[in-house]
C-alpha cells in the first residue's frame, strides 16, 4: 500500500500529464517530470488557515478572474505565487499554444483528458 505522499505525487502527475519520479530513481531533484514546469509535490495532513483563507479570499474577489494569491517574506525580495492546479494547467496550455491542456481538472476534482471523462 502506498504511502499517502507517494499516492498525492501519482494523482499530481496524472493532473498535469507528468511522470511521478520515484525516489530510487532520481533523474531529477523533482517530484514530477513534467515538459513545461518543474514539479515539486508537498503534501500535509492540514494545510494552514492562513493558507486557505488566504485563497479564499481571492476566488471571493476575483469575479471571473484567476484566483492568485501573492505571499512574501519580511525582508525578502522573494515572492511566492499560490493558484488553483486547474488554473494552472490552463495558464501553461495556452501559454505554450497547446490546442488543449494535457490534463483538464474539472471544479469537483474530475479529471478530464483532452475532452474524454
Amino acid at each position: 500500500m502506498d504511502k499517502n505522499w507517494k499516492a498525492f505525487e501519482r494523482r499530481v502527475a496524472l493532473r498535469t500529464g507528468g511522470e511521478r519520479i520515484p525516489v530510487a530513481d532520481r533523474r531529477t531533484p523533482l517530484d514530477v517530470a513534467h515538459p513545461y514546469l518543474g514539479i515539486e509535490c508537498k503534501y500535509r495532513k492540514k494545510l494552514s488557515k492562513f493558507i486557505k483563507d488566504s485563497m479564499n479570499q481571492a476566488i471571493e474577489g476575483s469575479e471571473g478572474k484567476i484566483p492568485t494569491v501573492v505571499m512574501g517574506e519580511y525582508r525578502s525580495t522573494q515572492m511566492l505565487a499560490l493558484v488553483r492546479l486547474e488554473d494552472l494547467m490552463n495558464l501553461v496550455a495556452s501559454a505554450y499554444r497547446e490546442p488543449d491542456p494535457l490534463i483538464v481538472v474539472g471544479k469537483d476534482g474530475e479529471n478530464i483528458c483532452n475532452g474524454e471523462t
